[in-house]
């Protein structure tokens, strides 16, 4: 992480799990999708301008901004959850509109990416 920008992420040692550290991001005004790809950029220590970081290889990053968009005068979502892999972090995005990064495994590829919904 650069220590000269302010930080996006919280480290979040509650939420840590298979000896990965989780970082947690507070409330943006952003989309899903963009605090995904900061977030990640900057747990991951790696530039989001970069060619090989695109988030859509992982998941399509207006799907995802569609299914925690606000929807008007529907009721908000209290439950679910999207999880998948990019630049060798797990990102999980809950319904509740708390995002959270682990960081990358060492035995990971970063160039691979799943999905999943649940």
């Amino acid at each position: 992480m650069n220590p000269d920008t302010p930080s996006l992420t919280e480290r979040a040692p509650s939420l840590d799990r298979d000896g990965r550290a989780a970082y947690r991001v507070p409330s943006t005004d952003w989309s899903v999708s963009t605090a995904v790809v900061e977030a990640v950029a900057e747990v991951a220590d790696r530039d989001p301008l970069a060619e090989n970081f695109v988030l859509y290889d992982a998941i399509d990053p207006d799907a995802l901004d569609c299914i925690f968009a606000d929807h008007g005068n529907e009721a908000s979502r209290t439950s679910g959850r999207v999880v998948f892999d990019f630049q060798g972090c797990r990102v999980e995005v809950h319904a509740d509109g708390d995002l959270v990064v682990f960081e990358p495994s060492d035995s990971e590829d970063v160039r691979r990416s799943s999905a999943q919904s649940v």
